[in-house]
């Protein structure tokens, strides 16, 4: 399930770098975000560095739900809510990686609690409920 949602946070990444290189041009943010991806995507078959392809996301995550706030808050600048469709996909996709970030952090918290220092499942929560 770590490697699921490592890959889909990857893909996130990837798509929200293209579509604000075509909004805004590449600059800093759109390497930020690629890096992370590729190191999320990469940590995935690498037990050791998945502690900090989770610290990544979890970063990326906080920062991408202030792209989001500050994004909408922009949007209302002049009276009227006002946001056109590319930037509202960007938003969307800053959200997909907010949600995704937070869910890989946790998913690998629990992993370590469950099966020890390298970050991998060594079984189930219930069956090790079930031998306890």
């Amino acid at each position: 399930m770590n490697k699921l949602i490592g890959i889909l946070f990857a893909i996130a990444c990837f798509s929200t770098s293209a579509l604000s290189s075509s909004i805004m041009g590449v600059g800093m943010w759109f390497w930020v975000i690629l890096a992370a991806g590729l190191l999320v995507a990469a940590c995935q078959w690498i037990p050791r560095l998945q502690s900090l392809a989770a610290g990544v996301a979890f970063s990326l995550s906080i920062i991408s739900i202030l792209a989001v706030l500050l994004g909408l808050l922009a949007s209302t600048i002049g009276g009227s809510f006002n946001i056109d469709s590319s930037s509202a996909f960007l938003l969307f996709l800053f959200f997909i990686i907010a949600v995704l970030g937070f869910v890989l952090s946790s998913l690998y918290r629990r992993s370590v609690r469950i099966g020890g220092e390298d970050g991998e499942f060594s079984m189930r929560e219930d069956e090790q409920e079930q031998r306890n």
